[in-house]
């Protein structure tokens, strides 16, 4: 913890300098210790791949002991841009940072949109360099589903330790708190946690009136989200130290306070091929090469061994298809792509959850006033969100179409490649899923909110259908073949139409009439019957899905492997030794949240695990 003071200390130093200084001061104090190729040693105690957001949190950690040896290779490299740190950026364009891949079509989307971006992380830090910095967490619920799959130790109260190590809350200011109502639960924060957590100390006065938007239809008001009362309306944190306005993420947080550790190196821009096994299959190590040979096929592999551990932190994305390239996943798949088979483990790939979201748009006659004191041109951050049971979204609807979706065979929308304990997985999910819909203190729409304009993203929370990600036959070493298989089961759609049928009722609320709405989109032209109104909706839905609100998660699925799992509760991978997996893949249910401090908590999790700290 000592470098992470010194890090600390230096913020404190730059509050009285003018950000546009500040930041290249920090990132000169935060300056990588890379290693070169040629400097990497034979062998490593645990070689961990990914450098993002779970693989910093597991270096970190595992590197406290001196007498471990630990190599990151990441196939992305540093940001050391000014854009990064800075939030006015927050929408800056990060594609030198992404990989380059989009979907196959999605076929129950609109043909305007049926291929869609995948936005994966290619950088130091992963996604927490260049998310959206939302910070909040599922309800208790979300996380006690895990349990109930069959992974003991894995409820709200077993995660909530590790929520609490892994971040440190910014108190917001006593005047701002009482004008905006501002409440947190202390208790469920660190004091020193690596993370800063803090509420945009600057908010529209209009938000007001849309809170009592909200609570006109019913929504509660909670002191927290993230003491497990993540349902109604609560103030979320963002991952930002509010001291320097500067994003607090992996790099910051992780691996700047263990750089100079000299048990601690990382490789960057290098792409890991495969892990390697004995007879026995155990994992002995990695092949890798440099990402600038990629496309040469008589490029140099490289290999390094693992003395005790291959720990995959590659993300959703690769980290299955890193298996099915090493050997292990559905064997026909393998077999397709010639890759002699290691395990049968058909759960590699599948179980693919995001949420996916649509748009409704609203233009405001009587513009609501900005604030009185706005830092320009720092855009707005939203901090109040609304995470609305489904009986608060439809309770005309609710129970219909929840038992609608209980009673259809749980292979129905599944993609063709499950097998029956796959299937039997799913079965399990389904039911829990329909509890949770069914509840009072879950959500299954997530709705931000600012105050600021009437441009609202109607997120599902409790994604119904599933997709895969699975390596290319022809071309393994190629980006994966990703299907979100968006809206694939029909009762995801019909929670779409009901969101947009309450984000009308919201604006027809006495509250928020005031503004004098207009809705733009999907259009205010209702047809006539329910029936037309329903079908203009589901038209609307169709057109303006997003796939991915980057929360890619579910490919390599913490349940029982007779239930189509990949790992077990200790996050090890099933048929095989010495490789676990430590990122979003292993998530088996979806939170409704923005997953970056469920990630931390996880990677948290599993160092002590890994370390024999149960």
């Amino acid at each position: 913890m000592a470098k992470l003071s010194k890090v600390v200390f230096l913020w404190k130093v730059l509050l009285s300098i003018p950000l546009a200084t500040a930041l290249p001061q920090l990132q000169a104090q935060l300056k990588h210790r890379t290693i070169k190729p040629e400097e990497a040693k034979g062998s490593y105690d645990y070689v961990i791949i990914g450098g993002g957001q779970s693989g910093l949190v597991v270096a970190n950690r595992l590197s406290e002991d001196p007498k471990v040896s630990v190599l990151v290779v990441e196939y992305g490299n540093f940001d050391d841009s000014y854009d990064v740190l800075d939030i006015q950026q927050v929408f800056r364009d990060t594609t030198h940072t992404k990989y380059n891949l989009t979907s196959v079509p999605q076929t129950q989307l609109a043909e305007v949109n049926q291929i869609q971006g995948v936005p994966a992380a290619a950088v130091v830090g992963g996604g927490s360099a260049i998310n959206g910095m939302f910070f909040n967490r599922g309800a208790a619920d979300d996380y006690d589903n895990w349990e109930k799959l069959g992974n003991p130790g894995w409820g709200f109260k077993d995660l909530l330790p590790y929520f609490i190590k892994s971040t440190t809350l910014q108190i917001p200011d006593a005047e701002f708190a009482k004008e905006f109502n501002v409440t947190w639960d202390e208790k469920v924060y660190g004091k020193d946690g690596p993370i800063q957590a803090s509420i945009y100390p600057v908010q529209y006065p209009a938000l007001k009136t849309l809170w009592s938007g909200f609570e006109e239809l019913g929504a509660k008001r909670q002191k927290s989200g993230d003491d497990g009362n993540a349902h109604g309306l609560f103030w979320a944190t963002r991952s930002i130290d509010d001291r320097t306005r500067t994003r607090s993420y992996a790099r910051t947080g992780y691996y700047a306070p263990a750089a100079s550790r000299k048990n601690l190196d990382l490789l960057t821009g290098w792409r890991v091929n495969t892990i390697t096994f004995d007879k026995k299959k155990q994992a002995t190590g990695i092949t890798m090469q440099p990402r600038s040979s990629i496309t040469d096929p008589k490029a140099k592999i490289t290999t390094i061994k693992a003395k005790k551990e291959v720990i995959l932190a590659a993300g959703a994305l690769h980290t299955p298809q890193i298996l099915q390239r090493s050997g292990v996943g559905p064997s026909a798949l393998l077999k397709k792509a010639n890759i002699p088979l290691v395990v049968d483990l058909p759960g590699v790939g599948s179980n693919m959850q995001d949420h996916p979201q649509v748009t409704m748009i609203y233009e405001y006659t009587t513009a609501p006033p900005p604030p009185s004191n706005p830092p320009a041109p720092l855009p707005l951050m939203a901090n109040s969100v609304a995470l609305l049971p489904f009986s608060l979204v439809s309770p005309d609807k609710y129970t219909s179409i929840t038992h609608s979706y209980l009673s259809a065979p749980a292979d129905a929308y599944l993609p063709p490649s499950y097998t029956p304990a796959q299937k039997a997985g799913y079965a399990k999910q389904q039911k829990l899923l329909a509890s949770s819909l069914l509840r009072n203190d879950n959500a299954a729409l997530e709705i931000p909110f600012s105050g600021g304009a009437g441009y609202y993203l109607l997120m599902l929370t409790k994604p119904l259908s599933r997709g895969t990600i699975l390596l290319d036959p022809a071309n393994p070493y190629g980006e994966p073949l990703v299907d979100f298989n968006t809206f694939a089961n029909p009762a995801d759609l019909a929670i779409a139409i009901e969101a947009f049928k309450f984000g009308r009722k919201l604006h027809n609320t006495t509250s928020v009439k005031q503004f004098g709405p207009v809705e733009v989109s999907p259009g205010a032209q209702a047809g006539s019957s329910t029936e037309e109104e329903d079908k203009e909706l589901e038209w609307a839905a169709r057109v303006s899905a997003v796939s991915s609100t980057a929360h890619l998660s579910g490919t390599a699925a913490l349940m029982p492997r007779e239930l189509g799992g990949v790992v077990d509760r200790e996050l090890r991978v099933y048929g095989v030794g010495g490789v676990r997996v430590v990122d979003a893949s292993v998530i088996p249910l979806l939170p409704g949240t923005h997953p970056c401090s469920t990630v931390y908590a996880v990677a948290e999790r599993a160092a002590d695990l890994i370390r024999g700290r149960k």
